[in-house]
């Protein structure tokens, strides 16, 4: 079956952000899925090793007391993912549970080394976006010193590379539209995940390679263009912010800011042949 469905009539320049809609407020979100009713959130968190970052922990803490809260405009809902045989495993094993398991209107993804800000939730406010990505950093090892450290922010050319779209201004304060958006910390939609034709199903991640074998897109990149393809809006928040940890050796670190400093000094600026990743 295809997975194509009728194009929404919105449309945007891939390379430029594009104002979505303004931040719901609690009573027009909480009555814009059913009277009377709050929206709830699936929180799921990959890991490996079943630890958690002390912020995710905190994070959960005080939405599940915040539940409880006449004022708190949702539910609160928390599945750990031990790791299971690969990114694209769990994140589908994730949905399945979400779907099977939950009445959940938001499904919520946050990997284990992400910092977790407290507006968090605001991801599940863009009331025209079926999927809603947070701002944060990305540290791709296999790209040359001076394009490693970059944003989620992310576009697909006609090959199916992924690369790094430039990084919005700060004056941007309102959810975007991009064509895709990685998935450390990220909201979606319950009917994302409809049965095709109307959705992706439930085996939405899934990793693409090429004939020696090497990764040609990873189960984010997938995601997100299949995501976009279909119809669906998918936005980046530029108001929740996460942080991302990770051990990195410092002589890498190094060589980044050496090579960054020796752009700025040239006055040069990365290409788009230096931001393509290998997904």
């Amino acid at each position: 079956m295809s997975r194509k469905r009728k194009q929404r009539s919105r449309s945007f320049a891939p390379n430029a952000p594009s104002p979505i809609v303004n931040i719901a407020d609690r009573r027009s979100l909480r009555e814009s899925i059913q009277p009377g009713r709050k929206p709830s959130v699936f929180i799921a968190v990959l890991c490996v090793d079943q630890k958690i970052h002390y912020s995710i922990a905190m994070a959960f803490a005080r939405a599940m007391a915040s539940s409880m809260v006449p004022e708190c405009p949702f539910r609160f809902g928390i599945h750990a993912e031990p790791g299971k045989r690969g990114h694209d495993y769990a994140r589908n094993t994730i949905v399945k549970t979400f779907l099977n398991n939950t009445d959940a209107d938001w499904l919520m993804m946050i990997d284990e080394d992400q910092v977790v800000p407290e507006n968090f939730w605001q991801l599940c406010t863009v009331k025209d976006a079926d999927i809603v990505g947070g701002v944060t950093p990305v540290w791709v090892a296999n790209m040359s010193p001076e394009a490693m450290l970059r944003v989620n922010n992310y576009g697909v050319d006609n090959q199916g590379r992924c690369y790094n779209l430039p990084t919005p201004d700060h004056s941007i304060t309102q959810p975007y539209r991009v064509p895709i958006v990685g998935t450390g910390c990220i909201a979606i939609r319950r009917r994302v995940f409809a049965p095709p034709p109307h959705g992706l199903g439930m085996n939405a991640f899934y990793f693409t390679h090429m004939d020696d074998r090497k990764v040609q897109a990873g189960e984010d990149i997938n995601f997100g263009a299949d995501a976009n393809r279909a119809g669906f809006v998918v936005a980046v928040h530029p108001q929740v912010r996460f942080d991302h940890l990770k051990e990195l050796p410092l002589s890498q670190v190094e060589a980044y800011y050496q090579a960054r400093k020796a752009m700025e000094l040239a006055g040069k600026t990365t290409t788009d042949e230096q931001r393509i990743s290998i997904g």
